[in-house]
């Protein structure tokens, strides 16, 4: 079984955005929920998820993109 990471987001409280804590390896998504737990349990987390890196789209501006000026 081949290795995924996932990148782990948490807030410590309801009013919090979710804030990018680390990553983890692991070769399904109920084990990486577990060591997320496992590694980033420092703090008293109000939520926790875990994402696939391979999911995560980034946004870039490029020749097809349009830039919204403020007046």
């Amino acid at each position: 079984m081949v290795p995924r990471y996932y990148e782990v987001f948490a807030r410590k409280s309801s009013d919090d955005a979710l804030a990018h804590v680390g990553s983890v390896e692991a070769p399904n998504d109920d084990l990486a929920q577990v060591r997320a737990w496992y590694i980033y349990d420092q703090h008293s987390w109000k939520e926790m998820c875990v994402v696939p890196t391979e999911a995560i789209i980034p946004v870039r501006l490029g020749k097809h993109s349009t830039r919204i000026k403020m007046a």
